[in-house]
């Protein structure tokens, strides 16, 4: 019993170990190119040498480490909406006035 249990135990281990590899067979046959990540923007494909985390989710392909091997960087910090100072006039555009260069005399036909 106490045999099966260190044999369940190693295996377990090695198991564990085994799964720090590679993500993928792609992965590792990529592993050792020059890291590009090609992601899909409005009107093309857009390739950078580092992960955008941001733009996860439009990933076409990648060439080198996965992405996830990338740290993820901490969202920025939010910003406090501030409304502008208050002024004490108010300047209005004068209305436009047409003039006879922008009237068209209407044709009869």
């Amino acid at each position: 019993m106490l045999q099966r249990l260190k044999l369940g135990w190693i295996i377990s281990g090695l198991l564990s170990l085994s799964a720090c590899g590679y993500v993928d067979k792609y992965e590792e046959a990529v592993y050792e190119e020059e890291p590009r990540y090609c992601y899909r923007q409005l009107g093309s494909i857009q390739c950078f040498s580092e992960p955008v985390h941001r733009d996860a989710a439009r990933l076409v392909n990648y060439y080198g480490p996965h992405p996830s091997r990338y740290d993820t960087p901490s969202p920025p910090d939010r910003l406090e909406s501030v409304a502008p100072p208050p002024v004490a006039f108010y300047v209005r555009d004068e209305e436009p006035i047409p003039d006879d260069s922008t009237v068209h005399p209407a044709t009869d036909q």
